[in-house]
């Protein structure tokens, strides 16, 4: 009796060993793409799917070799190859989906002149989510030469969209580049704020730059009341028609304690 339960657990130990054995242990891969980052593609999640039902036979070795399968361009999934044999819009997302599986990310621009720009995918993403829009067209899914706002208002870059039409306008500058007032600390009249929160209620920014002053205080050099009054600096505008006049009231700007 004894004999048998210790051949009856060595059949167990050897099944046990043979089905451990034959596990097929999946896991995900990440694919380096030239242009467009890291893409992840998750066994976990694809093999849940209706349709798969865990059935490792819904992909291999009809639409994926287990092991080498050549590398598929967009054009190649478009005609319905490799993943694009599902991810068709029908059966699931369609491969135009890009974020879908590219992962994108927020974008800072340094620009010289006017300081860190913010460009946000997320954002752009919500109102246009054809990344077709933009890409390659428009921009390169890598690194693109910075292009000027000369450029841009001629349709360029960002200007293609942001024109007035499509979307706001070039000219509405505060909608990307930051802003912040400015302190002048007056010897003998204190310190005046200028807010530009204020002015951009009124005026466009090109109303004061660059005629007036350099972008982000470059090349503006302090003014005195008397070139003000004569139309220089603020005296522009605050002369008491297009604004109140510099003269008017030294306390709408001079702060008095």
């Amino acid at each position: 009796m004894r004999s048998c339960c210790c051949a009856v657990s060595l059949i167990v130990v050897v099944l046990l060993f043979s089905m451990s054995a034959g596990a097929v242990n999946i896991k995900d891969v990440t694919y380096d793409t030239k242009n467009a980052g890291k893409v992840l593609f998750s066994h976990k999640t694809h093999i849940t799917v209706k349709g798969v039902d865990h059935s490792c036979k819904a992909c291999h070795d009809g639409i994926f070799a287990m092991k080498g399968s050549p590398r598929a361009t967009m054009a190649d999934m478009e005609q319905g190859k490799s993943c694009g044999a599902c991810h068709n819009g029908t059966k699931a997302f369609s491969i135009k989906e890009c974020a879908g599986c590219h992962r994108v990310k927020e974008i800072v621009y340094q620009v010289k002149t006017t300081g860190a720009t913010n460009f946000s995918h997320k954002k752009h993403l919500t109102s246009t989510p054809d990344c077709g829009t933009c890409h390659p067209r428009l921009f390169a899914t890598g690194k693109n030469k910075p292009v000027t706002m000369a450029e841009m208002e001629r349709g360029k870059s960002c200007g293609a969209c942001h024109n007035g039409k499509k979307a706001f306008g070039i000219d509405k500058c505060t909608a990307c580049h930051p802003t912040r007032d400015k302190h002048y600390d007056i010897r003998g009249a204190g310190n005046v704020r200028f807010k530009h929160a204020e002015h951009i209620g009124r005026y466009k920014c090109d109303s004061c730059h660059t005629t007036l002053y350099g972008i982000n205080g470059k090349g503006s050099a302090k003014v005195s009341m008397k070139a003000m009054e004569k139309g220089k600096s603020c005296g522009a505008c605050h002369n008491g028609v297009k604004a109140f006049g510099v003269k008017a009231n030294c306390a709408m700007c001079h702060k008095a304690k």
